[in-house]
């Protein structure tokens, strides 16, 4: 699958609501390892399955929302590295604002330096 939109390594503490395979609720305090504004990459402890609803709250802002399982990596340590997607856009959630879809690192503008 494409990514969407540029993504950013930023550490945003979360709080992951759920439900285990066994049906069995869960709630996690973890941080983002990298997010973009179609959701997040994070880990968790939590069993979780590709495509699970989730609900995500942001603990810097206490905004939540829900978001699909898109992807489940090995787990190290006891964690497994989750890709989570929002189930509606939502770019302002992170309180960042991103660079537009068709944006080129390579063009961007570098400072100039005072000549002395």
């Amino acid at each position: 699958m494409r990514q969407r939109s540029t993504r950013v390594s930023l550490a945003i503490p979360v709080f992951v609501y759920g439900r285990h395979p066994s049906d069995a609720p869960f709630k996690e305090i973890t941080q983002t390892l990298e997010i973009n504004a179609n959701g997040c990459l994070l880990e968790l402890e939590a069993s979780v399955q590709k495509e699970q609803s989730l609900l995500v709250a942001n603990m810097n802002t206490k905004e939540e929302i829900s978001c699909n399982v898109v992807s489940v990596g090995k787990i190290v340590n006891g964690k497994a590295r989750i890709g989570l997607r929002f189930t509606q856009p939502s770019p302002r959630f992170w309180g960042i604002t991103f660079p537009p879809d068709d944006w080129d690192p390579a063009d961007r503008k570098r400072p100039v330096k005072a000549e002395r």
